[in-house]
């Protein structure tokens, strides 16, 4: 684990210990909660289940709501609630940073990497973070799905913070090239496991203005991008009756490769946060995975991936001295300092 890592794990048990959960949830919370970002206050809802404990650090899921909805309105209907109460997982449900109408409901600003207000892709880096810090959930499991809108905004969030979760599933969303944006703009860090998923009723057409494409053709475009993002190749493709309420048909095209791919229609169903979603989500995918990038990498100090942190990581580190430095901010303070030089000579030598 990474020192800061470590000291806001701390900081997070201690902060616990003194507030009314105590240090030990018995019963399932919700804590409506908000943050200072970008001169808005940022309202979001974190679910912690029977028997939280922030000394036990628990995989977070960041669930984000469709366009013209609520972090309450998704927690309603997506099915996490009862995924975290079974599970022992932490749930964050955030707002998205742009008013939809007057009653209570937001939209993301997906696909918008420019820094343009709102700009909901660091918002939701720094909304992690503060989760981490007041929680002590695992940054190594940590998850994001989300549902038509939201679902665009895990890819956006992805293909700028792929060290800050360690898999997605975005559900029913649209993709970026249907909203005029290219594909070139989506450039994630490493290898991301991702489950898509659709309704094989969606068939409408969605976007804008002439960029505007068949649902079912940026959901091929959206499997095409992560198949070919992670090397991956085409293992099997299932066919399941499961019962979420009524029996329907899951079809399922699973993919390995540098990272795994999945690829769900749900036969039947519409532009819905899919049946059992959150369930098979978490039992078949989001439980299986820990991140291997960023704090969670096995030698975050090997800077150039040699299996040694030696001299050549410290000539690299030192060549990215007092800039962003990527893989030498050893520390992610988001600047490479002497707290960085530390962190290498503590680990020098062969990995373990």
């Amino acid at each position: 684990m990474s020192p800061t890592c470590a000291i806001r794990r701390l900081a997070a048990i201690t902060a616990l210990a003194l507030t009314a959960f105590g240090s030990h949830a018995s019963a399932q919370t919700d804590v409506p909660s908000t943050i200072q970002f970008g001169g808005q206050t940022r309202a979001y809802i974190v679910h912690l289940p029977p028997g939280f404990s922030a000394q036990k650090p628990s995989p977070l899921v960041v669930a984000l709501h469709p366009a013209f909805s609520s972090a309450a309105q998704f927690q309603q209907t997506a099915g996490w609630d009862a995924v975290s109460n079974a599970n022992g997982l932490v749930v964050v449900y955030p707002n998205g940073g742009s008013p939809a109408g007057t009653n209570g409901n937001f939209t993301w600003n997906s696909w918008q990497f420019s820094g343009k207000s709102p700009n909901d892709v660091a918002f939701l880096s720094a909304l992690i973070a503060r989760v981490h810090a007041d929680y002590g959930t695992d940054p190594c499991r940590t998850f994001m799905t989300g549902f038509s809108n939201g679902a665009m905004m895990t890819n956006s969030f992805v293909a700028v913070h792929a060290d800050k979760v360690a898999a997605i599933a975005p559900v029913s969303g649209g993709w970026i090239t249907a909203y005029g944006g290219s594909e070139a703009d989506l450039t994630p860090s490493a290898p991301v496991p991702a489950w898509i998923w659709r309704g094989s009723n969606e068939n409408f057409v969605t976007g804008v203005g002439k960029n505007s494409l068949p649902r079912s053709e940026q959901d091929r475009q959206q499997r095409v991008f992560w198949v070919n993002h992670n090397a991956a190749n085409l293992v099997e493709t299932t066919s399941e009756v499961l019962n979420y309420g009524v029996p329907r048909t899951y079809v399922t095209s699973i993919f390995a490769g540098d990272a795994p791919v999945r690829f769900t229609e749900v036969q039947g169903t519409g532009h819905v946060y899919q049946p059992g979603a959150a369930d098979l989500i978490w039992s078949r995918f989001f439980s299986q995975i820990v991140s291997g990038s960023g704090d969670c990498a096995p030698c975050p100090s090997d800077i150039n991936g040699d299996a040694t942190t030696d001299s050549a990581d410290l000539g690299a580190l030192l060549s990215a001295w007092g800039t962003a430095g990527g893989a030498a901010d050893l520390d992610r303070d988001g600047t490479v300092t002497s707290a960085d030089l530390g962190v290498l000579l503590a680990a020098w030598g062969p990995c373990q």
